[in-house]
């Protein structure tokens, strides 16, 4: 939750807005449950069709009004595993961002409670365009579903407007694509009842790798104990944890062994490269 005040008038209002990441990487809080549901979670274009479509649904009672921009990001980590996805508006150099050649159909638009509205994505890409993934994020902005909030302060009058920003992964796959990992590094150690385990990986291929990752703890004789998965996006490196529980009287030395694929029933047909 990000505040961001500013002044106008005799009000001081601080606009919070809240991100809410999709694709298994954060969940909606139920305070804000009421805010414009977006399906599906991740868009993938290629350019045969070079369009995909979002689906915008208003839950709630209030009417939402609802802007569409595009900005580069892609998840990421830090060293202890924790997964977050940094969205900018303008993407670093060299970076295969989709981003300026993405529009939205329609753009704006004022949805009523129970009122669904399908929005076309359209990507116009450059000639000559080499072979791979490009990427993007959809932001889906809400806002005047929550009612705002107002406090007072004194003769001050406080009021915060509540603006929801659902982020959606936008892939698009121009000419031969392919991807793969590769296991950059792999520890475990124990720590009180839990095994915890960081694997480092690298994507290989000129796509990101989307699928998952399955632990298993295993006593000396080989037998599981314990079992963890995590979701998986690698779009260059990514650090994952997996937090084992060891059950009263296991006896040591114990392993962990851990597997990946690309099954991701979170994720739409056609997301997960093979």
């Amino acid at each position: 939750m990000i505040a961001s005040p500013f002044l106008s008038g005799p009000f001081r209002r601080p606009s919070v807005r809240v991100a809410v990441l999709l694709a298994g990487l954060m969940t909606v809080t139920s305070a804000y449950a009421a805010a414009v549901a977006v399906s599906p979670v991740a868009l993938y274009i290629d350019s045969r069709t070079r369009t995909g479509t979002l689906t915008l649904f208003n839950p709630g009672s209030r009417p939402e009004e609802v802007q569409v921009d595009f900005a580069f990001g892609y998840p990421v980590s830090d060293e202890e595993g924790n997964v977050t996805v940094q969205v900018m508006e303008e993407a670093p150099a060299g970076e295969p961002s989709a981003v300026g050649w993405l529009r939205a159909f329609p753009r704006r638009m004022m949805l009523e409670p129970g009122q669904r509205q399908v929005m076309r994505v359209m990507i116009t890409p450059p000639a000559g365009l080499e072979d791979g993934e490009y990427w993007a994020r959809a932001l889906v902005r809400g806002r005047g579903g929550q009612p705002p909030i107002e406090e007072r302060q004194g003769d001050v009058s406080v009021q915060i407007e509540v603006e929801t920003v659902v982020v959606v992964a936008v892939n698009y796959r121009h000419g031969s694509v392919d991807t793969g990992l590769r296991v950059a590094d792999a520890r475990a150690s124990q720590v009180g009842d839990t095994v915890r385990a960081f694997i480092d990986f690298q994507r290989t291929g000129n796509a990101a790798y989307l699928g998952r990752v399955q632990g298993e703890l295993l006593d000396a004789s080989g037998r599981v104990l314990a079992t963890a998965e995590e979701v998986l996006a690698v779009y260059r490196t990514i650090r994952r944890r997996l937090d084992l529980p060891v059950p009263a009287g296991a006896e040591g030395p114990l392993r962990v062994r851990y597997t990946m694929d690309t099954d991701r029933d979170d994720l739409p047909p056609g997301g997960p490269l093979p």
